[in-house]
C-alpha cells in the first residue's frame, strides 16, 4: 500500500491521456486516484484540461503524472500532513490554504486537487490554477526541486541565534515555492496561456483575511513578521512574469500593489525592490532561489549588508521536502 493510503478511502482509476498533437511527442500517462465523492464531470474536466495543456507545451520529459482528487480540502491537508510526517519533512503547514498543490516527493510529479475549494472558483481561475500545477509537473517533476542547500548567510544567522532552525526551513520553503511559481507562470506565458494566468494570479493577489490576520498577529515578533512578508511575496512573484504584458501588465501591477496595501509604506517599497530581482531569474531553479533569498535577507534582515550566498557541504545544511 502506497504512503498515506492506509488512512484514506480511495477509488483508484487509471487514465491514459490522448497522444499529444505535436509530431514526435509521447503520451503522458495520468494515474488517477479519487478520495471521497468527486463528480465524474469534474474528473473529466480536469483530465481534459491536462490533455490540452500537455498538447500545447513541449513536455517530453513528462512520462507519468499522479493525480489525486480529494472531495474535501480537509482530507487533502490531512493527507499532506501524514505524508510529511512519514517522510520527515519539517516545513510548517503553509499548504492549508491551497486549493491545488504539486510535489514530487516520491520522484514522480503529483498534482493534488481539493474539489470543494475548486468549486468556489470561477471557471477561468479554476482552469488557470490547474494549468499552473501542470506547469510544475513539466518544470519541477523530480526530487532535485524539493531539496535545497541552505546558503552560508542563512547559516550564519542561525549560528548567531537570530533565526531558529524551523524559521530557516520555513523561509527556504517559502522562497523556493515563490521561485517555482514564477517559473511556472513564465513557462505558461511563453506558451500563450495569458487570460487564465492573469485571472489566476489576480485571484492569488487578493489580500485575504488570513494574510491580514497573520500580519496583525506577528506584532513585534520579527521572525513571524519576516515569514508573513515572504509569504506575501509568493503571490507577487508568481504574477511577476505578466508585468510586461501589454494587455494585462498594468492590472497585474495594480493587483500586486493592492495586495501589499495594508503594510507600512516602507515595507511595501522594500517588497517591490525584492520583486525586481525576479526579472533576473534564469533557467536554474536552485540559482534563482539563492538569488531571491539573498535579496530578501539583504532588504528585510541585513538592510543592504553584504553576504556570501554560496552553499556549503555541511550535511546539516540541507532541508528536503520543499
Amino acid at each position: 500500500m502506497t504512503l498515506g493510503q492506509a488512512s484514506f478511502k480511495s477509488r483508484s482509476l487509471f487514465a491514459i491521456s490522448e497522444s499529444r498533437h505535436k509530431e514526435g511527442c509521447e503520451t503522458v500517462r495520468i494515474a488517477l486516484q479519487r478520495f471521497g465523492r468527486v463528480k465524474q464531470s469534474f474528473i473529466d474536466e480536469v483530465l481534459g484540461i491536462m490533455d490540452d495543456c500537455y498538447n500545447r507545451i513541449n513536455a517530453d520529459a513528462v512520462e507519468i503524472v499522479d493525480l489525486y482528487l480529494f472531495d474535501k480540502s480537509s482530507a487533502m491537508n490531512a493527507f499532506l500532513t501524514e505524508e510529511k510526517r512519514k517522510l520527515g519533512i519539517a516545513t510548517s503547514a503553509f499548504e492549508a490554504s491551497f486549493f491545488a498543490v504539486h510535489d514530487a516527493w516520491h520522484g514522480t510529479p503529483r498534482i493534488m486537487v481539493a474539489y470543494d475549494r475548486m468549486l468556489t472558483l470561477s471557471e477561468l481561475v479554476r482552469v488557470g490554477s490547474l494549468h499552473h500545477e501542470i506547469a510544475h509537473t513539466i518544470l519541477h517533476g523530480s526530487l532535485e526541486y524539493y531539496s535545497f542547500t541552505v546558503p552560508t548567510f542563512l547559516l550564519k544567522l542561525l549560528d548567531e541565534g537570530l533565526f531558529s532552525k524551523q524559521i530557516v526551513v520555513d523561509l527556504l520553503y517559502l522562497v523556493s515555492i515563490a521561485v517555482k511559481d514564477h517559473e511556472a507562470t513564465r513557462l505558461l506565458y511563453e506558451n500563450g496561456f495569458l487570460e487564465d494566468q492573469a485571472a489566476f494570479c489576480k485571484h492569488l493577489l487578493g489580500p485575504s483575511e488570513e494574510d491580514r490576520e497573520a500580519w496583525k498577529l506577528s506584532g513585534r515578533n520579527e521572525t513571524a513578521r519576516l515569514l508573513a512578508l515572504v509569504s506575501l511575496l509568493k503571490a507577487a512573484c508568481c504574477a511577476a512574469p505578466l508585468l510586461d504584458d501589454t494587455i494585462y501588465g498594468k492590472g497585474i501591477s495594480e493587483s500586486i500593489a493592492r495586495s501589499m496595501s495594508y503594510l507600512p509604506e516602507e515595507l511595501s517599497t522594500r517588497l517591490s525592490k525584492i520583486l525586481e530581482a525576479a526579472s533576473k531569474f534564469g533557467q536554474n531553479t536552485h540559482e534563482n532561489v539563492d538569488l531571491f533569498m539573498k535579496k530578501i535577507v539583504d532588504e528585510l534582515v541585513i538592510e543592504g549588508g553584504q553576504s556570501d550566498s554560496s552553499g556549503i557541504s555541511d550535511p546539516f545544511s540541507q532541508f528536503s521536502g520543499i
